[in-house]
């Protein structure tokens, strides 16, 4: 078996030059990827957009690793290392976007238009004068936007070229937005985003033996800091959160199967029986036989 990166339609080889208001813009590269991407860190004197379409995606700007969701981006000021961790058993969907700095269009600039939208535009690129990236979740329907691109490219249709460009233009334009109307300093909360970032890990890798540790290397933090955003966010430690995870899945074998306690123990993940015997009781205030016999006869 050959592991190689899934190709999509939505991939555009060909530079693309538009102009908006005064300004004028090239797009270098735009590209849709998933889990299957092997991306390495990199700088160029461009901007780089990020945006998540589903899924979780671990994105290193400037050596801290951020997270991103479905409908949440990253813009990337010029000059800055980046790149996307390799995990190829998360899955994810993504769209990266890569343009020019803006240039100034002399022959246009004296317009009224012209001028408003050269207003716009530098409003929105002067938050990269003191800051090196812009994360957000989206409220103006990118995806929108970037699923029409995507259906646009995939058919051969007159006028192709002209609708993506203007699609291009559409979608910067809600990026750009977000940029205006920011409030100093926002940015998706990184200890709330890495808490649901951590427990979708946990939900997808209950099963397994993960430890603090294991999570610490998957995110790239102290074990330490991941017990402090556990307590913050949730009121209780990482390996708390993860047993009664545990639990709750424990109860679907109970409800769904004859499977012995044991043997429901070792799928979820639990080290002995014992321990799903004692925080059973504990939390639910019942017995493993008492929780399957209430199930059964609610059923029958």
């Amino acid at each position: 078996m050959k592991y190689q990166q899934r190709q999509y339609p939505f991939y555009n080889p060909n530079l693309v030059r538009m102009s908006m208001g005064a300004l004028d813009f090239v797009v270098n590269y735009a590209d849709m990827l998933d889990q299957t991407c092997v991306e390495f860190e990199h700088v160029h004197e461009c901007y780089e957009i990020y945006y998540c379409l589903s899924g979780m995606h671990h994105l290193m700007i400037d050596g801290q690793c951020h997270t991103l969701t479905g409908g949440s981006f990253a813009v990337i000021r010029p000059g800055i290392y980046h790149y996307t961790v390799y995990e190829p058993s998360l899955l994810k969907q993504y769209v990266v976007f890569v343009f020019t700095p803006p240039t100034v269009n002399s022959t246009k600039s004296r317009s009224k238009n012209a001028q408003s939208e050269f207003s716009f535009l530098s409003a929105a690129l002067q938050y990269f004068e003191t800051h090196t990236h812009f994360i957000c979740k989206d409220r103006f329907r990118g995806n929108e936007v970037l699923h029409t691109l995507d259906k646009e490219i995939s058919q051969d249709l007159p006028g192709k070229s002209q609708m993506v460009n203007a699609l291009y233009q559409q979608y910067l334009v809600t990026i750009f937005r977000h940029l205006v109307t920011a409030k100093p300093d926002e940015s998706m909360p990184s200890n709330i985003n890495l808490a649901v970032a951590m427990t979708k890990y946990m939900h997808a890798n209950y099963n397994k033996n993960i430890t603090l540790q294991d999570i610490a290397d998957v995110f790239y933090i102290s074990p330490r800091h991941i017990n402090r955003i556990f307590e913050e966010y949730f009121g209780q430690s990482f390996k708390r959160t993860l047993n009664i995870y545990r639990l709750n899945y424990a109860k679907n074998y109970l409800m769904d199967t004859n499977y012995p306690a044991e043997k429901i123990a070792e799928l979820v993940g639990f080290s002995s029986p014992k321990m799903l015997y004692q925080l059973f009781k504990e939390v639910e205030g019942m017995t493993v036989s008492e929780f399957r016999a209430q199930h059964r006869h609610q059923r029958s």
